[in-house]
């Protein structure tokens, strides 16, 4: 072990550290300019040879054009009759997954666990009972690779269950081989900081150690080369099982420097690629700027574009920008840091939802809405994954057990196969109602049903290979329409317009046989096509040859204001400060930058700017979450639409907002 650790410790002081940039929330980075991004660490692999990660041979390419589908496996369909989503079910239902148009799967957490959801593993090598057996697990991953459909599986290893026998043993015996596994109070890497709950530090019997996400989720200590090892073998497992890749959880928090981070993930896909080079591996790199997604691809080949799921909620709520001119900057960036990796391909995962926000359809309001919101992820560049249920426009928010309720088979809300929310969930069901309109048996087949939409939309994508890792770009159109072209290797270019408004739109044909793809007509030169409203057309013309008539487009002016005045309840402490906090200052529940100005005993306001259009989420605080808005019955479900934050959308150039906060979290 001592030979190891110090080959270990060769790599660190001989690699080249070239990741940079500090950002407002990693102050401990190290900067160096993009043009270093070339460089590449080398790590060690399992027969101590030095290895270059752009050395290693890659050949995922397969999943550039693939459509992923997410499966919350104990939610999904029950094969077994307990009110239970399991593998056998999955298997039963691939022909639908197919039917949709999806190629391949991302099945959310499936190891043993103690908890509904899985982010706490308490055996790396063992499947959740509930799900099925090992045997139902490989019967499912056969059934899959016989249609020709990839799987990848969530991949949590910052931290483990403190049920998780290693963590067991290091409580029971401070001696133990596995007390090194895990961060305590006096752990060198976080610099003396004294435990403090706000930090992540818990108690238990004595023994303080870090848990970043829970205090039953303790963190595990990668400055320890033996978790690191186990950490491969464990990928090793699964690979041999037949896994295609990860979905890695929590990729950006291992480490609190991001440069030690990415340096982990490099020697972690190195040791993937070596195992199996067709292996795909996708980072969880929740920011809230493209800047910071871009350093993970010199270790990884693909991340959620978190940014851009934000992007396409907000064209679908009618915001003005020019998202094709964006993404081809990002691309670029992207793509500087992947020679780190040898120049190998890059691969951007898109959604509009996954299992950690409130869905889609909840989100934007309307079904027209939420059908744009599809139109715009399957008509841009990148590997779109699909969230199980926002085909049929299932509706869901905070607390997080809601956002992942039974996928909705039947009318009448149950029958062979529907899940429950069993005592396994925190909170009963809130959006799984019969006869809605959300469920399968109601939509399918049902011409202008939200399934119908997405199966359409999907069968364009994959018809036109194009759209996947093309050439974009944007054109001119009236206000409230938004428009691109696209280029594959075809011998003909389409071009997508969207209608971002409630309001129909035209636009005028200037080619003859202009093939319109969504709607299966034909226009003429000088004809006028009418665009519903939040609907969207896709022409297909010649290389070169626009089909519709550009125009120069005409933005309002950008900085758009409004005031929030906020009435308080009586039972307001007084002398605290009230903060605004919301995506536009990274949810920093104490910005001094958003502290409210009282106007008078119970009345506070702020006012802040946004682009037209632009829709913002927001909530009141005292300055810590624990001190934060609720509705009247105590539940973090505010405003109007009575969703897990305020949304306002900035439709005039000056607006007083009145709003009210019914009670506070910490009083009653």
């Amino acid at each position: 072990m001592l030979e190891k650790w110090s080959k270990y410790m060769l790599v660190l002081l001989v690699s080249i550290v070239f990741i940079t940039a500090c950002s407002p929330a990693d102050e401990t980075d190290s900067e160096l300019e993009d043009d270093d991004t070339e460089e590449v660490d080398t790590v060690i692999d399992d027969s101590n040879e030095m290895v270059d990660l752009a050395d290693i041979d890659q050949q995922y390419n397969w999943a550039l054009e693939s459509i992923f589908y997410q499966i919350f496996v104990r939610s999904f369909y029950d094969a077994d009759g307990d009110g239970v989503g399991d593998f056998a079910g999955i298997e039963q239902n691939l022909d639908y997954i197919q039917e949709l148009g999806a190629n391949a799967l991302w099945l959310m957490p499936m190891k043993e666990s103690k908890s509904y959801h899985g982010y706490d593993v308490m055996d790396y090598y063992e499947v959740e009972g509930q799900y099925g057996t090992m045997e139902e697990f490989e019967s499912l991953l056969s059934a899959a690779h016989e249609r020709d459909m990839k799987v990848i599986i969530d991949f949590v290893v910052n931290h483990t269950s403190d049920e998780h026998s290693w963590f067991q043993e290091a409580i029971a015996d401070e001696n133990s081989e596995y007390r090194d596994y895990y961060i305590w109070d006096d752990h060198e890497s976080y610099a003396g900081q004294e435990p403090n709950g706000e930090q992540g530090w818990h108690e238990v019997e004595g023994k303080i150690y870090s848990g970043h996400f829970n205090v039953d989720m303790p963190d595990l200590n990668y400055d320890n080369p033996e978790v690191r090892q186990e950490v491969k073998d464990i990928a090793s497992f699964w690979l041999e099982k037949g896994v295609d890749g990860f979905r890695i959880d929590a990729v950006a928090d291992i480490y609190e420097d991001r440069n030690e981070t990415i340096e982990w993930w490099r020697e972690f896909n190195t040791h993937v690629k070596s195992v199996n080079p067709e292996a795909f591996i996708v980072g969880e790199t929740w920011y809230h700027a493209w800047d910071d997604i871009s350093y993970y691809y010199s270790a990884l080949e693909s991340n959620f574009n978190f940014v851009l799921t934000e992007e396409i909620i907000g064209m679908a709520n009618g915001m003005n920008v020019d998202i094709v001119s964006a993404l081809n900057d990002v691309k670029d960036r992207y793509q500087r840091f992947s020679g780190a990796r040898g120049n190998a391909l890059v691969i951007d995962s898109t959604m509009i939802g996954n299992h950690d926000m409130d869905r889609v359809h909840t989100r934007l309001g309307s079904e027209g809405q939420a059908k744009l919101a599809a139109s715009i992820l399957f008509t841009l560049p990148g590997t779109p994954f699909i969230y199980y249920g926002d085909e049929l426009g299932q509706e869901g928010q905070r607390p997080d057990d809601n956002r992942r309720e039974p996928f909705q088979w039947y009318a009448a809300a149950e029958g062979a196969g529907m899940t429950t929310m069993d005592e396994h969930f925190f909170n009963p069901s809130q959006y799984t109602h019969p006869n809605d309109g959300t469920s399968l048996e109601e939509q399918q087949g049902t011409e202008g049903s939200m399934y119908e939409h997405y199966k359409k939309m999907i069968e364009i994508r994959q018809s036109h290979p194009m759209f996947f890792a093309g050439t974009y770009t944007a054109i001119g159109t009236d206000l409230g329409l938004y428009g691109y072209t696209v280029e594959g290797d075809e011998d003909y270019q389409l071009t997508v317009i969207h209608n971002q408004r409630k309001e129909a739109k035209t636009v005028q044909v200037v080619l003859n046989d202009s093939e319109e793809l969504v709607h299966g007509h034909v226009y003429q030169d000088g004809e006028l096509i009418e665009i519903a409203p939040y609907e969207t057309i896709i022409v297909r013309s010649p290389i070169g040859q626009l089909p519709i008539e550009e125009v120069e487009v005409e933005i309002p002016e950008e900085d758009f204001a409004v005031t929030f005045r906020v009435t308080l309840p009586e039972t307001t402490p007084d002398g605290e400060e009230i903060y605004l906090v919301g995506e536009f200052n990274n949810w920093n529940e104490a910005d001094p930058e958003m502290v409210m100005e009282q106007i008078d005993d119970d009345t506070y306001e702020k006012t802040i700017e946004g682009r037209a259009f632009e829709m913002v989420e927001f909530k009141f605080t005292r300055g810590d979450w624990s001190k934060r808005e609720q509705n009247s019955e105590g539940q973090d479900l505010v405003g109007d639409r009575q969703t897990q934050n305020r949304v306002y959308t900035f439709e005039e150039e000056e607006k007083v907002e009145e709003l009210i906060v019914e009670k506070w979290s910490d009083i009653e």
